[in-house]
């Protein structure tokens, strides 16, 4: 039983011995019956909004991606509903793959692009799989001990910042990091923070709405911003970073970051940023006459 504030529960039960298909409605006086078995009272229960019934299944497709076909949310993996991880899951395969569809669709994508659906985010619907089947079975333990290891790992979650925030972020899935390239930055992978910009750009999100690359840079060189402004123009938005850093990074459409730098030397600097784009941004126009650092002719 879950508390949903001004008098309300959600109450999710299982009779033994009533296997009844999904399509039978719920009954209230099971429902009663059910909660008298197992908590010696219903508690007085009525006026019920909705009732369902479900199987809690726990099953994962092999392949994310097969030729044209790709599969997401509930058509890839389906699990306890426990911590409701389902949903955001399946929103951010939606994101993962939006993008590279996208970018398919236009003619710029990059003959790896499609295929890294599956490497990404397989390995993400197999972790929820385990967390959610883990979560419920902790539900479900009988033992004194267990017991009360629950009611412990409870309040932590719910009255200690740190495990709060935690626990927050594994069900949210906001802790979730792709595989890097061995050597690169720290953030390679990993979600990017909401950081503010300057010269009223506003913050990072925000730019991201219009489901583009987005080049932050650390330092303000025109040459940088001319090279993405014109050879990828479309597809990345420069920003310079507000407030004292030395990192440039370039965050994806999903808001994960691709690539980052900690170097300072200019031409050092804008090369890399140009291999990163080319890399993820697929092929740069060609620009003419264009005078920028050697590094970038």
């Amino acid at each position: 039983m879950a508390p949903f504030g001004e008098g309300r529960y959600r109450v999710i039960a299982w009779n033994r011995r009533h296997q009844a298909p999904d399509s039978e409605p719920v009954d209230l006086e099971e429902l009663r019956t059910v909660t008298r078995r197992a908590l010696g009272t219903d508690h007085g229960m009525r006026d019920v909004r909705w009732t369902s019934r479900f199987h809690s299944d726990e099953r994962q497709v092999p392949r994310y991606r097969v030729g044209r076909v790709f599969l997401a949310g509930d058509a890839a993996h389906v699990h306890s509903p426990a911590g409701g991880q389902g949903m955001n899951t399946g929103m951010q395969d939606a994101a993962n793959l939006g993008w590279k569809l996208a970018a398919e669709l236009r003619g710029w994508a990059p003959s790896w692009l499609l295929d890294s659906y599956h490497e990404e985010r397989h390995p993400v619907g197999r972790l929820v799989l385990r967390r959610s089947g883990a979560l419920l079975r902790f539900t479900l333990a009988e033992p004194r001990a267990v017991r009360a290891a629950r009611a412990a790992a409870a309040f932590a979650a719910t009255r200690v910042p740190p495990a709060a925030r935690r626990v927050a972020a594994a069900v949210s899935g906001i802790d979730i990091a792709y595989p890097a390239p061995r050597g690169s930055h720290p953030l390679t992978g990993r979600r990017a923070p909401d950081v503010p910009l300057a010269g009223g750009a506003g913050r990072l999100y925000r730019l991201l709405r219009d489901g583009g690359f987005v080049l932050v840079v650390a330092a303000n060189d025109p040459a940088v911003n001319y090279l993405a402004a014109k050879r990828w123009a479309g597809r990345v938005h420069c920003a310079l970073a507000g407030g004292a850093t030395r990192t440039t990074a370039l965050v994806r459409p999903d808001g994960y970051i691709a690539w980052a730098t900690d170097e300072t030397a200019p031409d050092q600097r804008a090369a890399a940023i140009r291999d990163a784009l080319g890399r993820w941004c697929g092929p740069g126009a060609e620009i003419s006459g264009a005078a920028v650092s050697g590094a970038d002719r």
